[in-house]
C-alpha cells in the first residue's frame, strides 16, 4: 500500500483510500505486536483473578459479575455485526465493479500482472481482511471485557461495604467485623492493581487506535462526500465509519464506567452502619475512605483519558 500511495500522491481522492486501508491495518499490526509483547502479563492476570482475594462471594454478588459481562457480550455482538458487514462489502467488490479494468477489494501496488491472477489474488485478499478483522476485533472485545471484569469487581465491593454489619456487640463480633473491613481495604487494593495491570497490557494499542481512528474517521468523511450516495461504495463507507466509532465508544464506555464506579465507593460505605463502629475501626475507615476519593481512571498511552469526555472530543475534533 505505501508504493500505491507514492504511486496516487497526486490523485486525492485514492489516496485519501489507500491511507484509510493502510492506517487500519498498520493499527492491528502494532496492537497485535504488543498484544504478544505482553503476553506474559495476560497469564499474570488470570493468576490475579484465580487469587483467593476475588474467590469467596455469594451467589447474588456473581449475579453482578454476570450482568455486566453479558451486557459487554451484546455490545461485543454488535461491533461483530459491523465488522462481518465490513467485511461482506469487501467481497462484493470484484462482482458490483463493472469497471473495464478488474479492482482488487484492497488498493496497493502487486509486482505481478493483476489480470493473470486476479481471482487467486482476490481470495487472498480477502481471505486477509477476514483473519485481521478478527483478531482486531478480538483484541477490541477482549480489552472491555477485562475492564467490564474490573468494573463489576467494584460493585462486588460497593456491595459487601454497604451490607456489612459494623454494630459491636461483643469481642468476638468486633474481631470479626474488624476481618471483614480489613478484607474490603484488601480487596479494594487487589482491584485497582488489576485495573492497571489491563491498562498496562493494552494502552499502547488503544493509543495507537485512538490516534489511527481519528485520521480513519477524517478520510472515511472525505470519502463520503467523493462517492455518489447511491452506489454499493458509500454504503460500505457508512458501515466502515460507524464500525470505526463503535471501536472508539467501547472503550471510552467502559473507561467511563470505571471511573464512576470507582468514585463511588465511598457513597456505598456511608450506606452502611459504619457510625456504631469501634473508635480505632473508625479511624482506618477514614484513611480507606481518603483512598477511595481518588478514581481509578484508565488512558491510552498515559496520554488521553478513557472517558464519554474523549469520546466527545475525538468525534469533534474527527
Amino acid at each position: 500500500m505505501i508504493v500505491q500511495m507514492v504511486i496516487d500522491r497526486k490523485n486525492l481522492s485514492k489516496l485519501t483510500e489507500t491511507l484509510l486501508f493502510f492506517m487500519t491495518h498498520f493499527t492491528f499490526l502494532c496492537k497485535l505486536t504488543n498484544f504478544v509483547y505482553y503476553k506474559k502479563k495476560m497469564f499474570d492476570i488470570e493468576d490475579t483473578l484465580a487469587g483467593n482475594i476475588f474467590y469467596g462471594h455469594p451467589l447474588e454478588r456473581l449475579m453482578l459479575v454476570k450482568t455486566r459481562v453479558s451486557s459487554c457480550q451484546l455490545v461485543a455482538k454488535i461491533f461483530r455485526i459491523l465488522c462481518v458487514l465490513v467485511v461482506f462489502f469487501y467481497t462484493l467488490v470484484p462482482y458490483v465493479d463493472h469497471k473495464e479494468e478488474k479492482t482488487l477489494p484492497l488498493p496497493g501496488w502487486l509486482p505481478y500482472d493483476i489480470k493473470k491472477y486476479y481471482y487467486p489474488t482476490v481470495v487472498f485478499q480477502i481471505m486477509s481482511v477476514v483473519v485481521s478483522a478478527y483478531n482486531n476485533s478480538s483484541i477490541d472485545i477482549l480489552t472491555c471485557m477485562l475492564i467490564t471484569v474490573v468494573s463489576a469487581e467494584f460493585d462486588i465491593l460497593k456491595e459487601n461495604l454497604k451490607t456489612t454489619d459494623y454494630k459491636t456487640y461483643n469481642e468476638s463480633a468486633k474481631k470479626q467485623i474488624q476481618e471483614k473491613f480489613q478484607h474490603c481495604v484488601e480487596y479494594h487494593k487487589a482491584i485497582v492493581a488489576f485495573a492497571y495491570t489491563v491498562e498496562d497490557i493494552f494502552s499502547k494499542g488503544i493509543f495507537l487506535q485512538f490516534f489511527a481512528s481519528i485520521i480513519v474517521i477524517c478520510f472515511t468523511g472525505f470519502q463520503m462526500i467523493v462517492v455518489p450516495v447511491p452506489s454499493l461504495q458509500f454504503i460500505f463507507l457508512v458501515i466502515y465509519f460507524s464500525c470505526m466509532m463503535c471501536q472508539i465508544a467501547m472503550y471510552c464506555w467502559y473507561g467511563h464506567d470505571i471511573i464512576t464506579n470507582s468514585n463511588s465507593v465511598g457513597q456505598y460505605f456511608y450506606m452502611s452502619n459504619w457510625y456504631e463502629a469501634d473508635f480505632k475501626l473508625r479511624k482506618n475507615m477514614q484513611i480507606f475512605l481518603e483512598r477511595t476519593k481518588k478514581p481509578v481512571v484508565l488512558t491510552a498511552g498515559k496520554f488521553v483519558t478513557l472517558s464519554l469526555t474523549t469520546f466527545t472530543a475525538v468525534s469533534t475534533f474527527s
